[in-house]
């Protein structure tokens, strides 16, 4: 595995692989605290916070961006699924997984003791980080469509829907939670194991058509 700034990414030619890529927060690392985003989203709709809905709040002294850090301490463990994953990775040659994470570069020290682990377990083809602060869903789409992704998880029902719009491409899962549950969105899932589900699903059916 290899670890990738907001560059530009170059992804393999072999493009009968099935590529998917992952969020990191909320979706490869279980983050009880996320089901707070839709009381966030309803304050911009309905201009109680004052940003736009996709725009999310860059730190920007020392104090906030300790804060920030420790929030995302809340990214704790890894999601129950992560093993099946790693397994899938051993038993099918076409299955190519990324990361796109958009955290903040204030995040780092928390993100290095994360991309320790995922190159230990080489579980991924690369890992790209946000480390020019773009906005999360402009970031996430140039990567998505540089990469060619097939799919994409995500765990931001907004994100997900701008993603959908913007990278006609690629189909965007979207992992929910117990509050946006009731949520319409074409594929949707309650778990990261759900995902990891249906991505055996779709390995196994290519690997029939292929024999």
């Amino acid at each position: 595995m290899s670890v990738s700034s907001s560059g530009s990414p170059s992804p393999k030619k072999q493009q009968q692989n099935i590529r998917i890529g992952f969020d990191m927060d909320g979706v490869i690392l279980d983050n009880p605290a996320r089901i707070f985003r839709r009381f966030i989203a309803t304050g911009k709709k309905w201009h109680l916070l004052p940003r736009r809905e996709l725009e999310f709040y860059q730190p920007k002294n020392w104090l906030e961006k300790r804060l920030w850090l420790y929030l995302h301490k809340s990214s704790w463990r890894l999601a129950p699924g992560y093993q099946r994953l790693r397994k899938l990775q051993e038993k099918f040659p076409v299955l190519e997984a990324y990361v796109i994470s958009a955290r903040f570069d204030c995040l780092q020290p928390d993100s290095q003791r994360w991309l320790q682990r995922f190159a230990k377990d080489q579980t991924f083809q690369e890992l790209y980080l946000n480390s020019k602060d773009e906005q999360p869903h402009l970031f996430k789409a140039r990567l998505i469509k540089q990469l060619k992704l097939n799919y994409y998880v995500e765990d931001n029902l907004d994100l997900a829907r701008y993603l959908s719009q913007h990278c006609p491409q690629t189909e965007i899962w979207w992992l929910s939670n117990w509050v946006d549950g009731q949520k319409s969105y074409p594929k949707s899932f309650r778990s990261f194991s759900e995902v990891i589900h249906d991505l055996e699903i779709l390995l196994k059916q290519k690997e029939t058509h292929a024999e």
